[in-house]
């Protein structure tokens, strides 16, 4: 039977928080508006098994899709369709699941409820969303925007990688799936490079604010499945209980995910952690770079081990050097694709 793709994959259930992709979000968005006119039995079956496996008070954070490039630019606005989908996801996986269960069993729902704006506040924002945006979302983009940028310079792949892991140690993020996804990009065979530009959205060039958009959404799904494998980072304050697990429909993403094995975290001199994954790459890495790849992340994960800096002055510093240099970065690449 097909299903969503889970990570980590481990988890059967009952799922306590959910972390949804863009597509599965739109998935229960068009459920809840067209009930039986959306008669999709692949969708049925996966969405069936989602059920399956939810908690009865599994919490939603739900994909953003066409707002998630919005949001980039416009910050916590309520912009594009988020508000809608969002409650429709909610109210669909998070609430009374009769209704999804109607659906499922081929029965005809009620239009969805849409609350009037006036019972509304002008901006989105969860506080669990601003912590993620704050903390991991940017700093993700930033390495992203860097690994992108290197890729377009033609850097070799050991150059190009060892560049990118020490940007990424800029931003304490060493040994991050933002790493491996640069290492298929810059270091990676045929199979590994067109895996990387496949999540990336990128196989054409486009332009900027295509551009920006593709690496911001695959920052977004790179974060949700981080945060499932580390809900219980102290920045989150206990906002996402465990089972905590990301659930998405892209192969491509899918497919990487299936080649990382969550490695738990290690403690730093100053109390802090740092999390990492086994990576799978010897078939999509070119030959020799294993070695260099894994020396590279090595070396850094030895660093980050010996680091001395408190944590909460960690993570400022990572918020501001990842705003400044997504903003360096961005100009970058619009004086590359549109001068």
């Amino acid at each position: 039977m097909p299903t969503y793709q889970y990570f980590p994959a481990r988890y059967e259930g009952p799922i306590r928080t959910l972390l949804l992709d863009a597509n599965v979000t739109a998935h229960l968005d068009t459920i809840a508006r067209k009930g039986t006119e959306y008669a999709d039995g692949v969708v049925n079956r996966r969405m069936a098994d989602l059920v399956r496996r939810l908690d009865a008070d599994a919490r939603v954070l739900p994909g953003l899709g066409a707002g998630e490039g919005v949001m980039r630019r416009a910050g916590l606005q309520d912009v594009s369709n988020y508000r809608r989908r969002s409650e429709n996801a909610q109210e669909l996986l998070a609430g009374d699941r009769s209704r999804i269960t109607a659906w499922l069993e081929g029965e005809a729902l009620p239009d969805p409820r849409v609350p009037g704006d006036a019972e509304h506040p002008s901006e989105i924002g969860t506080e669990e969303f601003e912590i993620v945006r704050e903390n991991l979302l940017i700093p993700s983009y930033a390495v992203m925007l860097k690994a992108y940028q290197l890729y377009l310079q033609g850097r070799s792949p050991e150059s190009g990688f060892r560049v990118l892991a020490g940007f990424a140690e800029e931003l304490f993020a060493r040994g991050s799936r933002e790493m491996l996804l640069g290492a298929l990009l810059l270091a990676g065979n045929h199979t590994g490079r067109e895996m990387a530009l496949n999540i990336m959205k990128l196989r054409e060039q486009k332009d900027l604010a295509s551009t920006l958009d593709a690496l911001w959404n695959t920052s977004f799904d790179l974060t949700h499945s981080r945060v499932a494998t580390m809900p219980s980072l102290p920045e989150f304050r206990g906002a996402f209980e465990v089972p905590c697990v990301f659930v998405t429909d892209d192969r491509h993403l899918g497919r990487f995910l299936q080649i990382l094995q969550p490695a738990g975290a290690m403690s730093m001199k100053r109390g802090g952690g740092i999390t990492g994954d086994h990576a799978y790459l010897k078939r999509v890495l070119q030959d020799g770079m294993l070695a260099k790849v894994v020396e590279i992340v090595e070396a850094g994960n030895d660093r980050a081990l010996n680091e001395t800096t408190d944590v909460e002055d960690m993570a400022r510093i990572r918020r501001y050097r990842a705003r400044a240099y997504a903003d360096q970065l961005q100009g970058w690449l619009a004086e590359r694709l549109d001068g």
